[in-house]
């Protein structure tokens, strides 16, 4: 019988660790996704929920994690007659990494300028630029954006992770 699922290539959303990963000292995190969450690509922005599921985005003062997988992946959404996935993993923005990910709202971007997530809409899950203190930061861009040596037309955008919630 024929698989169902149709990955996307590997360098089309991708989440890139520059510097840092892989570390015995890594922090990273798996988990299954939250009932009702779809359409999540390597690189986009996800937080724990109440029940300890990943859901899109970051809401309070929730931690963001960056996403290796797609979730439609093999390793991450089991094809018919397969026995693995179930869970998808990422980085926790507390690590000493610096990234780059295709996941952003296209626009200027400067070394220093603050992250935050897009909230909702159809960028929901990326990063864009953010207030400290206002939104929640969960980067800073170091590199800026930079051209994919996979593909000329995908961009990356070069950042370290941090973790800054919003002041109440």
């Amino acid at each position: 019988m024929p698989g169902t699922n149709e990955p996307a290539q590997m360098f089309d959303f991708e989440l890139n660790q520059r510097k840092g990963w892989p570390s015995p000292q890594a922090v990273d995190y798996h988990a299954a996704y939250a009932p009702g969450v779809t359409g999540v690509r390597a690189g986009m922005v996800c937080s724990l929920n109440a029940n300890g599921l990943f859901q899109v985005g970051v809401a309070g003062n929730a931690m963001a994690i960056f996403m290796l997988q797609n979730q439609a992946d093999f390793d991450v959404l089991s094809d018919v007659g397969n026995v693995s996935g179930g869970v998808a993993s990422g980085l926790v923005a507390a690590g000493a990494y610096e990234l780059q990910s295709t996941e952003f709202v296209d626009a200027n971007y400067a070394p220093n300028d603050p992250l935050t997530v897009q909230a909702a809409g159809d960028d929901a899950g990326k990063l864009v630029a953010g207030t400290p203190y206002t939104d929640p930061i969960v980067g800073v861009v170091s590199g800026g954006v930079s051209t994919s040596e996979h593909d000329a037309s995908i961009d990356l955008l070069a950042f370290w992770p941090v973790y800054l919630p919003p002041t109440p």
